[in-house]
């Protein structure tokens, strides 16, 4: 199958996106499912006084629509499922500030998505002064990111290759020993499919 986008919008520049002749789908997500049990490491650099977490698990979330869902974003209905989300955490604490990353595979209605999660974890955005106070700054059991991917089998000919770009928002159980079993959360974002070529 060849893909029709010419960029990636993981590391489009400024100049790409600007020029680019795109269609976009509002996706809008509601999240439900299960972390694996953290497989953790501490890691100590005696010279710096840091100590660090690092663990490896697994991520499995069943996508549902919501209210903002377009007629294409329902078309993403499904499940996404990553095996290798590796997070490191603050003072060797899984309660403490992080940063995630993972790949995943997104079976769908329309398809075959694939791509990567990157964001933080323990940590609250949404937070006074400038938000209504609805977290602190070291909220934890919270992991915010972006979520970009590529439509690699597509069921439907025209979207084949679209891309999907989303912020999502999962709540889980924090521990010492980092994030722990069920999941809930959201995903807000775009389908983003290039324009057919003028005949």
């Amino acid at each position: 199958m060849t893909t029709r986008d010419p960029y990636d919008l993981c590391s489009a520049t400024p100049a790409e996106i600007f020029a680019a002749e795109v269609c976009l789908y509002e996706l809008s997500k509601d999240a439900e499912g299960q972390l694996s049990r953290p497989e953790g490491q501490q890691h100590v650099c005696p010279e710096d006084d840091c100590r660090t977490l690092t663990t490896d698990q697994d991520l499995e979330l069943s996508l549902r629509p919501h209210d903002c869902d377009s007629d294409v974003g329902r078309l993403f209905d499904g499940e996404l499922r990553s095996v290798d989300l590796a997070t490191v955490y603050v003072d060797g604490d899984g309660t403490r500030r992080g940063m995630h990353t993972a790949t995943f595979s997104w079976r769908c209605q329309i398809g075959l998505v694939q791509g990567t999660l990157a964001g933080l974890t323990n940590e609250g955005t949404h937070r006074a002064p400038v938000f209504d106070e609805c977290q602190r700054c070291g909220e934890t059991g919270v992991m915010e990111g972006r979520l970009c991917g590529r439509l690699v089998r597509s069921a439907e000919p025209r979207l084949a290759g679209a891309q999907v770009v989303a912020a999502y928002r999962l709540r889980f159980d924090s521990s010492r020993e980092g994030a722990l079993g069920g999941v809930r959360g959201t995903l807000e974002g775009l389908v983003v499919r290039t324009c057919e070529p003028r005949s």
